[in-house]
């Protein structure tokens, strides 16, 4: 425990829409992660065409295309639609840009490309602008009769995506680039797969999460990463753009080329600066999962629980903090037929990582969604994680995995210290509020420590 005279450092967080502060031992403290804001490119269509023109490891746009090619320009859904639709018309940039090589519209169509998440604000994204003038549609995974069939991966995926992608002449990723579970990140060949793949791919490649590896923040160390990189080879995506964003959703740099090699360039250049802390583990970790994500437990989990992982010794502490004011998870599903409802999640999550397993290779539930819980699952049953909140009792607590529960996040210290010592050395992951843009996505709560791999 400390003593009355150790200095304290106030971390003020929203608490289901009132502030607290969390007061940490400052001597103790060795690390803060946070993400790390470079300025935003001055114009940035006058860097997407300097990385079109300048490719890494694969030719230019230019030498690819024949009169007559059909294109397809495929985005992710997360910030790369607003830039390419009404936020920042950069969509018309590149339309323009295709006009001059030789592409009419006609020959260009738009695939938002979601993987399996809910898309109803697709659209708006993409604006009425951009979909006025160019065909624009948006991936079904689970429509069958819209994907072709490509063959099999070496790690026995087999490979459906969406056929409009697959007959083109020409195809163009867009997509940005942070810390991702499945994967480890986003970007690269993951506009492929998931992004355009079917149901069932997509469901076998998420399966990997039960390999006994943390996925989160590798490369070419990554199961996954490969198996989706494979897919990517198969599809014959010629070109992929990734783009890097501050916190504000704005751009700070932009890599095109090769789906692998622009990947691992634009991490090893920006990513990890932009998205990770360097640090040695700590005894003790302390999350806050950041204002939006902190009203029910369920949220708090994908990508920061197996972050504190890395950030912690193995015989640490991990001191997850938030209201929980909303209990488990809203009382809603995504609308469409094969997603699982909220308590049927919590009673898998509560089950534990062996009968979590055991459902998704029997295909009993949703792999994308229980994969996205299992390493989370995972980390409660080899860690020491202490739960404050306002919102689960300590008996359902427990039921989750969690050591001990309290509504004093002072006595959730006082026990962490009680067990690693006075002079603990803290790491603190606050995930700072998020900055509103259009339409109010929050940016930074991907941060984690620093890893290579």
């Amino acid at each position: 425990m400390t003593s009355a005279s150790t200095p304290l450092k106030p971390f003020p967080v929203d608490w289901n829409g009132s502030e607290r502060v969390l007061w940490i031992p400052e001597p103790n403290i060795s690390a803060e992660i946070r993400m790390t804001d470079f300025p935003p490119v001055p114009d940035p269509w006058q860097a997407i065409q300097a990385a079109l023109e300048n490719p890494i490891d694969c030719a230019p746009i230019a030498d690819g295309l024949r009169p007559g090619n059909r294109v397809v320009v495929m985005t992710g859904d997360r910030f790369t639609d607003e830039m390419l639709g009404e936020r920042d018309g950069l969509g018309h940039k590149l339309l323009d840009y295709l006009n001059g090589l030789g592409v009419p519209d006609r020959d260009v169509t738009f695939v938002y490309a979601p993987g399996s998440h809910p898309t109803p604000q697709w659209r708006q994204r993409l604006g009425p602008s951009l979909m006025d003038r160019v065909r624009c549609i948006v991936h079904d995974c689970f429509d069958e009769s819209s994907l072709s069939y490509l063959g099999v991966t070496s790690q026995w995926t087999p490979v459906w995506i969406n056929r409009e992608v697959a007959e083109a002449d020409y195809r163009i990723g867009i997509g940005e680039i942070s810390p991702n579970l499945q994967g480890g990140w986003c970007g690269g060949g993951k506009i492929i797969l998931p992004g355009v793949a079917g149901w069932d791919t997509i469901e076998q490649n998420h399966f990997g999460v039960v390999k006994e590896v943390n996925p989160l923040g590798l490369t070419d160390g990554n199961h996954m990463r490969r198996d989706m990189e494979e897919a990517a080879g198969m599809a014959h995506l010629e070109m992929k753009v990734d783009m890097l964003v501050d916190s504000r959703a704005r751009m700070v740099d932009v890599y095109a080329g090769h789906f692998v090699s622009e990947h691992r360039q634009a991490i090893r250049e920006r990513g990890r600066k932009i998205w990770m802390t360097k640090m040695d583990p700590a005894d003790i970790y302390v999350l806050y999962p950041g204002e939006g994500f902190e009203r029910h437990l369920s949220s708090a989990f994908f990508i920061r629980m197996e972050g504190a992982e890395l950030g912690v010794k193995e015989d640490g502490v991990i001191i997850l903090a938030l209201s929980a004011a909303g209990g488990w998870a809203p009382a809603q599903s995504s609308g469409h037929g094969r997603e699982m409802e909220p308590e049927q999640v919590r009673d898998i999550f509560k089950a534990g990582t062996e009968e979590m397993a055991r459902q998704m290779v029997r295909r009993a539930v949703n792999v994308r969604t229980v994969s996205s819980l299992y390493t989370a699952r995972r980390v409660l049953e080899r860690r020491k994680v202490i739960l404050v909140c306002d919102g689960i009792s300590p008996q359902e607590a427990t039921e989750y995995g969690f050591a001990h529960c309290t509504t004093s996040f002072d006595e959730a210290m006082a026990l962490a210290l009680a067990d690693r010592g006075a002079d603990a050395r803290i790491a603190v992951n606050r995930v700072s509020a998020p900055i509103v843009h259009p339409p109010g996505r929050p940016v930074a709560w991907r941060t984690l420590p620093w890893r290579e791999g």
